[in-house]
């Protein structure tokens, strides 16, 4: 009987454990991508605001233009998930295996 208690516990606490990690991950999806304006992403990817702007130009870095078509100063912004994105593409591009 103990044997049958015990499995039936491990059984309850497994599902408990599968649902708690199910919502955990959920959660984090969910936060895992933010909205940054031009300084915040200077800041993220640790780049200067003259050369994140000249990735800008060059249309070299994933952003959102929000302020109407020939603003003399729209404001940029950026999602972390593409920005990380991009930072993976480009270490792999830099990346030259067997050397």
């Amino acid at each position: 009987m103990t044997q049958s208690l015990d499995a039936a516990i491990r059984a309850i606490v497994a599902e408990e454990v599968a649902a708690a990690i199910r919502i955990l991950r959920e959660e984090m999806a969910v936060q895992a991508d933010q909205t940054l304006t031009f300084t915040e992403a200077c800041d993220y990817l640790n780049l200067s605001e003259h050369t994140l702007r000249k990735y800008i130009r060059q249309k070299r870095i994933p952003h959102r233009v929000v302020g109407a078509d020939g603003s003399r100063k729209p404001r940029y912004l950026f999602s972390t998930l593409s920005l990380d994105k991009w930072k993976a593409a480009q270490e792999a591009a830099n990346y030259m295996e067997g050397r």
